[in-house]
């Protein structure tokens, strides 16, 4: 969940991604938050200043995003980090043309993608696009 404009992973960028799949570029094990974690929880993952999206899980089972700006100052410490989360975001599956992948997120200007196995629930990954908007930045 990097936010650098420079990658400090390994990049993936736009020429080389002709013919792959979304499974192919996806971080496949993106820093993850349990579901029944508190907004003290997002707050220490937030510290990191690259950390700008949590994603929770429970078990494995995808069940929303928290987004930086959705922890506000007012927000107390115990509250469950369920509640900040957004369970209706875009998702993708492994198997995605990447060209498909980067068209959506160009229309809906974002640069992030939640992976999500065939079954629906399970969290694969997250596509993550650079901040320059060239590449995806890898695991």
């Amino acid at each position: 969940m990097m936010d650098s404009p420079d990658c400090t992973n390994p990049k993936l960028e736009r020429p080389a991604a002709d013919g792959l799949s979304v499974g192919d570029a996806m971080v496949a094990n993106p820093k993850t938050m349990p579901a029944d974690g508190t907004v003290a929880d997002l707050r220490a993952m937030f510290a990191n200043p690259h950390v700008r999206t949590a994603l929770l899980v429970d078990g494995l089972e995808f069940a929303g995003v928290v987004h930086r700006d959705a922890v506000t100052a007012d927000a107390a410490d115990e509250t469950p980090a369920r509640e900040l989360a957004d369970r209706d975001v875009p998702t993708t599956s492994p198997a995605t043309p990447l060209a498909d992948a980067w068209r959506l997120l160009d229309e809906r200007g974002e640069s992030r993608l939640v992976v999500i196995d065939p079954d629906g629930r399970t969290l694969s990954g997250l596509l993550c696009m650079t901040g320059d908007r060239t590449g995806f930045c890898q695991s």
